[in-house]
């Protein structure tokens, strides 16, 4: 019987932690709970849901942060914004989502000084307007590349 309790408290925190946002400074990883209500902007595109969610690694966003800057700046929807050090200076929300059983990353960004503050890193953020300061990106793990990228409006 204490075996059974074990397990159970087990399973629970391992599906508690997989539910949970992890947040590292101005960046959090979402559950795959969150994935349709951030893909759920009101002033720009976002991609299609997908299959399935999965949860990223830190290595995972890395990735895409190091890729990012090139990306943003080739972008002719950027309307101005300075590119600069992106990510810093952005917070960004992480969500992984399956589509054709390929894995893509998605991440929300809004800047630092936008005011919102840190406890709302943790939960999926809609943000209708802004301007460009405020965007979306999808990466494509397997292929290294961005598969799409989406400015807020005026």
């Amino acid at each position: 019987m204490a075996m059974i309790r074990m397990l159970t408290a087990i399973l629970g925190l391992l599906v508690a932690s997989c539910s949970a946002a992890e947040v590292r400074g101005d960046a959090a990883i979402l559950p795959g709970s969150a994935v349709s209500e951030i893909l759920d902007q009101c002033s720009r595109d976002s991609p299609a849901p997908g299959d399935a969610t999965w949860r990223p690694e830190w290595q995972d966003v890395l990735k895409l942060e190091a890729e990012l800057p090139a990306a943003v700046a080739a972008s002719p929807e950027r309307r101005g914004l300075v590119v600069g050090q992106l990510p810093i200076g952005w917070k960004r929300q992480y969500v992984g989502i399956v589509r054709n059983g390929e894995r893509f990353l998605y991440g929300n960004f809004y800047p630092v000084r936008s005011g919102l503050g840190e406890d709302r890193i943790a939960e999926p953020l809609i943000i209708c307007d802004g301007g460009p300061e405020y965007f979306g990106v999808e990466y494509d793990l397997k292929a290294g590349r961005f598969s799409h990228l989406a400015f807020n409006g005026p």
